[in-house]
């Protein structure tokens, strides 16, 4: 298959996907392929490129050598050939966990290599597995995870805390990948399209998905708000593509902005400047600045890029709500009323742009967000931060009670207090691992590995699957306020109430 630049590409585990999990496999002799292997993979290959992703801590334990898992993954290779399957590429991780190297799935280094490699387009690719690894290293590259109940899947399913398609098995993940439809070029156009003519277009960006229409269309605009019941005095960001586009929208460019965007765009930071008379009012709630930004996510920049205009756009949600990260979450609670949802698969960063302004007496921080603060201030210097309880929003996000479920969240509860509920329905957002026996419904980890990166990705979506549940209220653990830590809970903050879990009952 001829390789070209940005293709889409599917990441198979092997054990247990592709073909029995039978230990560790030594010799050729050894593997058996499941039944639906063959015509599956024949029919997936006609749209993407195919890899091959496995750990083989065999190796690093001494049990294999490596000239038995190369000989192992030629012979899979060769015969999926015969078949007319072409594998562009296996990698193999010989190495034990204890060893901390960097290539063992969960860590996307593989994933990476190929994109360079290959020229994939990791946001249009999918990884299927058995394992929650496999889910969690798509996640953490923009990629779809789908999670097989093959293999080991069933054993671990319990462990799966990231967004992903649960599949049966292999055909049935097939099935779901060819209903995706990964957007195009075309797809693209017909959304840029449906913007120039005063739409709304929900896009994915690298923090959450974005709902939005052009900036000069005050008609436009305001549809956004009504789609997602968002009072008017709530402003909006402008997205940008280029600074070209910037300079439409504000009057001048402080010293300090051009080092921060030189550094930071694209990526998840938004700075408040002071604006044109020409951006409409219902974009800055009658505010003399904008909020603009460049998002990082490919597909984003290529719809303004095409739309030739920049776009306002607040997050895909009702308004109040958990951010959405996914397509699915934009279908799900706004249906119909967008004119077209662009499916990137999962957002990278998973939480909302962090907001700072230019137009204070110092650089303040209006929203801590997916640009922890510590990197703004390596450029700038030290950053303010603005004091809550704003009567009128200066930026999105600074509304008390903001990205909420409809089950309450309590942040600030005692052990103590947990025994006074027991037979509730009880959730427990918990950043790395679970110290309580108690026996909460659900449990989502945010991140095993206590990374703070990690759980900012994870947490809207954990906050979903909690909610989705029917239970009486949602615990959270606090994490640490460094870094992303401030972003994660400042959302928190703003999502629990009341603060304490005996108040939940009394409402």
């Amino acid at each position: 298959m001829k390789v070209s630049p940005l293709q889409p590409a599917i990441f198979f585990d092997r054990d247990g996907t592709l073909i029995e999990d039978r230990g560790h496999l030594s010799a050729p002799s050894q593997v058996v392929f499941y039944q639906n292997t063959f015509p599956v993979l024949r029919k997936l290959n006609e749209r993407f490129l195919l890899f091959i992703v496995t750990n083989q801590p065999g190796i690093g334990k001494g049990i294999l050598r490596e000239k038995e898992v190369e000989k192992v993954n030629q012979y899979i290779v060769e015969k999926l050939a015969l078949a007319g399957i072409t594998i562009s590429g296996v990698y193999y991780c010989p190495h034990t966990r204890e060893q901390e190297c960097a290539c063992i799935k969960p860590k996307p280094y593989f994933l990476l290599k190929a994109a360079q490699e290959f020229g994939v387009d990791l946001v249009q690719s999918f990884v299927v597995g058995d394992h929650p690894h496999d889910v969690e290293m798509a996640q953490r590259v923009g990629a779809k995870g789908i999670y097989l109940l093959t293999g080991h899947g069933e054993k671990h399913l319990n462990e799966l805390h990231c967004d992903a398609y649960i599949a049966r098995n292999l055909e049935d993940s097939a099935n779901w990948i060819l209903r995706q439809g990964i957007p195009s070029s075309q797809d693209i156009h017909r959304a840029a399209q449906i913007i120039v003519k005063g739409g709304v277009v929900a896009f994915p960006t690298e923090t959450v998905y974005g709902l939005g229409a052009d900036t000069f269309n005050p008609l436009a605009v305001a549809r956004i708000f009504e789609i997602k019941n968002r009072p008017f005095f709530d402003p909006l960001i402008v997205h940008v593509a280029d600074l070209g586009e910037l300079q439409r929208l504000v009057t001048h460019l402080p010293t300090e902005a051009e080092g921060l965007v030189q550094r930071f765009w694209p990526g998840p930071l938004t700075l408040v400047l002071m604006k044109k008379d020409e951006v409409p009012d219902v974009v800055t709630a009658g505010l003399p600045t904008v909020a603009v930004r460049m998002p990082k996510h490919p597909m984003a920049l290529d719809l303004i890029r095409e739309a030739g205009c920049p776009i306002a756009a607040p997050s895909a949600n009702p308004f109040g709500y958990v951010s959405p990260t996914t397509a699915d979450h934009v279908r799900s609670q706004l249906g119909e009323k967008v004119d077209l949802v662009l499916d990137g698969g999962p957002c990278e960063v998973g939480l909302e742009s962090t907001i700072l302004s230019l137009v204070e007496e110092k650089p303040t921080l209006l929203r801590p967000g997916g640009l922890p603060v510590e990197e703004i201030e390596s450029v700038i210097g030290p950053v303010e931060t603005s004091p809550a309880g704003e009567r009128r929003p200066s930026s999105p996000g600074r509304l008390p009670r903001h990205y909420a479920p409809s089950t309450p969240i309590v942040l600030d509860w005692r052990c103590e207090d947990l025994e006074a509920y027991r037979g509730r329905r009880i959730g427990f957002l918990v950043f790395r691992k679970v110290a309580h026996s108690f026996p909460f419904q659900h449990v989502e980890v945010l991140s095993p590995a206590g990374d703070l990166r990690e759980a900012a990705a994870n947490l809207f979506a954990a906050i979903r699957r909690l909610d989705a549940l029917n239970l009486d209220v949602i615990l959270a653990e606090s994490v640490p306020e460094v870094g992303l830590g401030r972003a994660i809970m400042d959302r928190l903050r703003r999502a629990s109430n009341p603060s304490r879990i005996e108040d939940t009952w009394k409402e």
